[in-house]
């Protein structure tokens, strides 16, 4: 697959997440998400963008959401229990009297409101208001319209592009940390209390919608992890540290082991990857090679078929012109 990159946002996320029980007082949370319109190119963000004016290089999460709980929910004054996922339909029980409960899933959870969580331990309401299928060939997946309630009690759109276009989100079980440059900085962890909303255009989103289905299996293999491997190589994560390292201009080939993704150019070979990040360098290729990691990792047979999948490669990413040099990127960029 070829895709050519965008300049690093280094951004948080929307993501929603709590652990279940009464809901936390809210605190400020001007939420200005912004994620790159969808397409096929690189990009520095994990989840959308730019919350309340601050990115995760910091390690602040002061100001953002880091998770969505599946409970407590409610529709109007009705609490919504047992909420999950399948795919992304939502399914719940609707509590509409004291022993009465009604199964709802799929459009009845427009009007739901969730629970969204803050870096802090504080919450903010939030609530679905539309949900449509997604355009081919991605007509299995839901994308849903989000609104968050600011401190005014106003609702406001969730997830907007660079351009202030509200975009829509996709559920995705599980959570991310958001920090940059840190151990463990964006690693995804598994929590049956929390799911994320990707906003379209962040890392997460485009994985998904590349094939990477984190919740489903291809020909009898797990794809989270190679979604995982996608939000690493997507972003330039190369050290698996959080930090992106995109370069404006540079254009990249990626493929997977599967055949989701299938390389498409005949480029030079420069890195294979896993959930952790970059897990070696083609030695020869130099694109990347002040990486504060790139020593380390770096090996002659990186990228050569030599049972790399059983070592755990998921991704292979290549770049064009000679050891690595952009012929299509302005000289001294």
């Amino acid at each position: 697959m070829r895709f050519d990159p965008t300049p690093s946002l280094l951004v948080g996320a929307l993501m929603l997440s709590a652990c279940a029980g009464s809901t936390l007082p809210e605190e400020e949370a001007e939420l200005a998400v912004l994620a790159n319109p969808l397409a096929a190119e690189n990009g520095g963000d994990l989840n959308g963008g730019d919350l309340n004016g601050g990115d995760l290089n910091s390690g602040d999460l002061s100001n953002f959401i880091t998770s969505v709980s599946y409970n407590p929910a409610r529709k109007g004054n009705a609490p919504v229990e047992l909420v999950s996922l399948q795919g992304t339909t939502f399914y719940g029980y609707l509590k509409y009297d004291h022993d009465h409960y009604e199964v709802i899933r799929d459009r009845d959870f427009i009007g739901v409101e969730f629970q969204g969580n803050l870096g802090t331990g504080g919450a903010v309401r939030m609530r679905i208001t539309g949900m449509n299928a997604a355009p081919a060939p991605n007509t299995d997946l839901k994308l849903y319209s989000l609104e968050y309630r600011d401190t005014n009690n106003l609702w406001k759109p969730a997830c907007r592009d660079a351009k202030g276009t509200v975009v829509q989100a996709i559920p995705v079980p599980g959570v991310w940390n958001y920090q940059q440059d840190v151990p463990g900085g964006g690693s995804k962890y598994s929590d049956p209390e929390r799911f994320t909303f990707a906003c379209l255009g962040g890392a997460i989103a485009k994985c998904t919608l590349w094939g990477y289905r984190p919740w489903a299996s291809y020909n009898g293999t797990p794809l989270e992890s190679y979604h995982q491997a996608c939000t690493r190589l997507v972003r330039a994560d190369y050290c698996g540290t959080g930090k992106a390292f995109t370069v404006t201009g540079n254009r990249i080939n990626f493929y997977d082991t599967l055949g989701i993704q299938q390389d498409t150019e005949a480029w030079n070979f420069e890195a294979a990857w896993d959930v952790n990040g970059a897990r070696c360098f083609y030695a020869l290729n130099r694109t990347h090679s002040e990486l504060p990691c790139f020593s380390s990792r770096q090996d002659l047979l990186c990228g050569l078929n030599l049972g790399s999948s059983s070592l755990g490669v998921l991704l292979r990413n290549e770049t064009p012109g000679t050891l690595g040099i952009d012929p299509g990127k302005p000289a001294g960029n």
